[in-house]
């Protein structure tokens, strides 16, 4: 089936490309500004991720707990990585790219999601405006956390 773009999120961080992919990737930060995520399990150590790196991520979306088994296809850090999951619903990927500029750091979010079968499809096609509802907050979350973490670091 043909991938759906859901969602994509785009803004200027006026924080060092670094920092930025830092709060992005690492557990410690990404436990406190992502309220669905609670807690990724690495195959190997998170300090040594690459492209074909495999892990679990267990979320909660509302009050239901979603285990889900996730694989890096890119991994280049600090400028692009993109994370692909399976599930019932289909093949879902999200990609982070950054990019320096003189004022910091342009980050872009893209999700999509290859679905299973036409009823995701559909579904999906029905419903993935609701996604920004969900996913800006969690970015917006992200934004706020890389500039207390910078304030506090000064």
């Amino acid at each position: 089936m043909k991938e759906i773009h859901c969602y994509k999120f785009e803004t200027e961080i006026n924080s060092d490309i670094n920092l930025v992919f830092e709060c992005l990737n690492k557990d410690k930060h990404v436990l406190k500004w992502n309220t669905q995520i609670i807690e990724n399990l690495y195959d190997g150590h998170e300090d040594d991720l690459k492209e074909g790196s495999t892990f679990i991520t267990r979320q909660k979306i509302g009050k239901k707990v979603y285990e889900l088994q996730g694989s890096y296809t890119k991994y280049n850090p600090p400028y692009h990585a993109k994370v692909e999951t399976e599930t019932k619903e289909g093949v879902s990927r999200t990609e982070y790219i950054l990019e320096e500029i003189p004022d910091g750091t342009k980050f872009i979010v893209k999700v999509t999601l290859v679905p299973s079968n036409w009823f995701y499809m559909v579904v999906t096609n029905i419903l993935k405006w609701s996604f920004k509802y969900i996913y800006d907050d969690q970015f917006n979350n992200f934004i706020e956390y890389v500039y207390q973490l910078e304030y506090e670091r000064n």
